[in-house]
């Protein structure tokens, strides 16, 4: 039985030993992806969206000492 893989074996071997070496990057990739589609898609009232700029700000204030 065939299969029509649409990433080569090479390239999801590739992928993965990337994956395996870079795992904090890829969890900063996410984690950061999950936050934009959150405030993109999620986010439906000004309170939502107040306390997401307040932790904002939170972190630039630390970020800045």
């Amino acid at each position: 039985m065939s299969r029509n893989l649409k990433t080569s074996l090479a390239q999801a071997k590739a992928r993965d030993k990337w994956n395996e070496k870079n795992k904090e990057k890829r969890k900063k990739y996410n984690t950061k992806s999950a936050c934009k589609r959150y405030i993109r898609d999620f986010i439906d009232d000004m309170d939502e969206l107040e306390e997401v700029k307040s932790w904002i700000e939170e972190k630039e204030k630390e970020l800045e000492k």
